[in-house]
């Protein structure tokens, strides 16, 4: 009779991802170039160099599903090459770097590997009403309205409850007007 080598039987033990050794370089590398307070740029709400605001972005109505790859949209645009919205733009993550943002995500999505997991459901605010804007280019995007400021009018991320600015200026004339009917009194 022959035996497996013991490292073949405990495959399943292998270790946790962890946020800042296996996650951080993975969205340093693919992500802050649009989703960084570094470079100021802040695309669909979304930050990845700030962790109070990732921090906001992980829950069961978040881009991140704690335990739920499947039901996470972050992790649902990169790990798909054909979703619509599918990031990075660019280069697309390698096999190795999407199972171990999938583990992490299976794992709970801890910020920090030794902090207790929430115990507490968040609190759920009520969100504006999703509305669908066009820009000049036709591309359509789906979000609340939140406020209009000069020209710059402030949309709500379905995804992850995150407020945007957009510049009316890159709204086609139909949601441009759309904007000044929300904003109205």
């Amino acid at each position: 009779m022959k035996f497996l080598p013991a490292f073949l039987l405990t495959a399943s033990a292998a270790a946790a991802a962890d946020f800042k050794k296996d996650i951080a370089p993975i969205f340093e590398k693919h992500c802050y170039e649009c989703h960084s307070d570094k470079t100021g740029k802040k695309k669909a709400g979304y930050v990845f160099d700030d962790l109070a605001t990732l921090k906001l972005d992980i829950n069961p109505k978040g881009g991140i599903v704690p335990g739920n790859p499947a039901e996470s949209h972050i992790f649902k645009v990169v790990a798909d090459p054909e979703h619509e919205a599918h990031m990075p733009p660019k280069d697309n993550l390698s096999s190795k770097e999407i199972e171990t943002l999938r583990e992490w995500i299976t794992e709970g999505a801890l910020l920090d590997k030794d902090a207790p997991k929430p115990t507490m459901a968040p609190v759920q605010k009520k969100l504006p009403p999703i509305l669908t804007w066009t820009n000049f280019e036709g591309k359509k995007i789906k979000a609340g309205f939140v406020k209009l400021e000069g020209d710059t009018v402030y949309l709500r991320m379905p995804i992850n409850a995150q407020e945007v600015p957009y510049p009316m200026s890159k709204l086609d004339a139909a949601s441009q007007q759309l904007a000044k009917e929300c904003a109205a009194p």
